[in-house]
């Protein structure tokens, strides 16, 4: 098969053309299993990382998403497809390693150390939580980061429009829509953290 374009690639999907699936396989099964065997994920103590039998299961999930995300009529591709494809399997990899990490932990608990899996879940998801958080954030523009920064820092409205040299109001519709944009990411995060 020849080499197709990302935009090709994208109205063939959209057309659900099956071919396209075989050429996706072909094209970024290898740039998913080089990232797979060999990114680690560590806590700084112990590490984790990914094998040969994930390989496949995080190439289809990731294929998955994308193509659901293509589907969709809103989607806008930004960058490169691979880029993109590559993007989404570290996420699903990073979850899965970092889950992985934790039964890693739970297994190495010593005799006499109680296991309080309430406790290890609401850390495990705050963390991931605030993975997706930051993820976004950086999304964001510039003017976005910086007003939202200020903001949380308890800067007043009067502070940050004379720091950024705008007025008042734009400050704060400017702070809102930021707000709203950063919202709205986190509520289209393929995992609905």
């Amino acid at each position: 098969m020849k080499k197709l374009t990302d935009i090709e690639i994208l109205e063939n999907i959209r057309a659900r053309d099956e071919k396209t699936m075989l050429y996706l396989f072909k094209e970024y099964l290898p740039i998913i299993k080089y990232m797979v065997l060999n990114y680690k994920y560590s806590d700084g103590k112990i590490g984790v990382s990914g094998s040969e039998s994930d390989v496949n299961d995080l190439f289809h999930d990731a294929l998955y998403i994308v193509i659901k995300k293509i589907l969709n009529e809103d989607f806008k591709l930004t960058c490169k497809l691979s880029t993109y494809f590559y993007a989404v399997g570290k996420n699903l990899l990073r979850t899965k390693l970092q889950k992985r990490l934790v039964e890693k932990k739970h297994r190495g608990f010593i005799e006499g150390n109680i296991y309080e899996p309430e406790e290890t879940d609401v850390l495990f998801d705050k963390n991931l939580k605030k993975d997706v958080f930051e993820y976004y954030f950086q999304a964001l523009s510039k003017v976005c980061k910086e007003i939202l920064n200020m903001y949380w820092l308890e800067y007043s409205v009067a502070e940050i429009s004379s720091k950024l040299g705008n007025t008042k109001k734009y400050i704060r519709k400017r702070k809102y829509e930021c707000q709203k944009r950063l919202i709205d990411f986190i509520k289209k995060n393929p995992d609905n953290i």
